[in-house]
């Protein structure tokens, strides 16, 4: 007889301490068919990974109901039902809502898929980018060559800048600052 596994965390070091404690719910908007439970444990392991806004000190707790936020996975139809401003083809944040297009978690973007990138590094792009505007980023271009900025439009493309789903440096440290 095997005894019951649970399974655990392993303990990860970080080099920044928390300096913000962020709650938030997951949601579902329209028909969503992907996953919940892979939904869930991606964004988990995006917000906490050593090279995400956790670098920023942002500590991020997922909640039953309410936090701080609401991440919503969403039909590609429903987000103009958010705002004026979402689109059917992309991502948006707007207000507490942090809202994931269901295409686009699915099947990434076609910019990003011509650069023959992986569809787990886009979905932590797209959770990246739409939390960092939940965190007061707005969106930043690329000015010389090397990784693009995470609140770079890159689903749309990067010009000469390579994709990169992590905030940089000086893009934690702006949000460390707030």
């Amino acid at each position: 007889r095997r005894a019951a596994r649970t399974p655990t965390r392993p303990a990860v070091a970080y080099a920044v301490p928390v300096s913000r404690r962020v709650t938030y719910s997951v949601a579902t908007r329209g028909r969503v068919t992907s996953s919940m439970k892979v939904f869930r444990r991606q964004v988990e392991e995006t917000f906490d990974h050593r090279r995400g806004w956790r670098a920023a000190g942002v500590q991020f707790r997922r909640v039953r109901r309410g936090g701080d936020f609401t991440l919503v996975l969403a039909a590609a139809g429903t987000l103009p039902s958010f705002s004026q401003g979402c689109s059917v083809r992309w991502s948006c944040r707007v207000g507490r809502r942090v809202v994931i297009n269901q295409l686009r978690w699915r099947h990434a973007s076609p910019a990003w898929n011509r650069a023959g990138r992986s569809r787990r590094d886009y979905r932590h792009l797209v959770v990246n980018h739409e939390t960092g505007h939940w965190l007061g980023r707005g969106h930043a271009g690329c000015h010389r060559r090397g990784r693009a900025p995470v609140m770079m439009q890159q689903s749309k493309g990067t010009g000469r800048c390579r994709f990169n789903p992590w905030p940089l440096p000086w893009e934690a440290a702006a949000v460390r600052r707030r």
